[in-house]
């Protein structure tokens, strides 16, 4: 390939990466919550095993041409009863490109030993959605988040 042919190309590429990075829109969404967790026994039905308290801030970004999703959070762990099990402090992001047809992800995650999550009330075991937040609710929550997975 001659060098006039490599840049036509290159510019080629160029533009089409441009063309995918036009206006789009960008969701944050900052949650508060407590799930049951469950896992499949030998017969393949899944049981409860306890429940997590969440705080998460998931962005999402959607363009043209691709999407991406970051997600950042703390999970406090425990079991049916109620007793801790363990904190795990999570920051993963995956992109995808219909351009140039390239999925990319990534996940870091650490374990603590101490209940980290804030704004859910200690009798919470189920099926708890903190829905009615206050702007400074949602700023404490995605600092506190943030204060975490930085160190990841």
């Amino acid at each position: 390939m001659n060098s006039k042919m490599y840049k036509v190309c290159l510019l080629i590429l160029l533009l089409l990466i441009m063309a995918a990075c036009g206006k789009g829109e960008i969701v944050e969404t900052i949650e508060v919550f407590v799930v049951e967790t469950s896992e499949e026994n030998e017969e393949g039905i899944y049981e409860t095993t306890g429940y997590k308290k969440v705080n998460a801030i998931t962005t999402t970004e959607e363009r043209k041409n691709h999407i991406k999703t970051d997600i950042k959070a703390i999970e406090d762990y425990y079991d049916t009863e109620g007793n801790y099990i363990k904190t795990e402090v999570f920051h993963s992001n995956f992109k995808s490109s219909t351009v140039i047809d390239i999925d990319s992800e990534m996940n870091k995650k650490e374990e603590l030993k101490t209940p980290s999550t804030i704004l859910i009330p200690e009798d919470s075991s189920t099926d708890y959605l903190f829905n009615n937040m206050t702007d400074e609710e949602k700023e404490q929550v995605k600092e506190h988040v943030l204060s975490f997975t930085k160190k990841l």
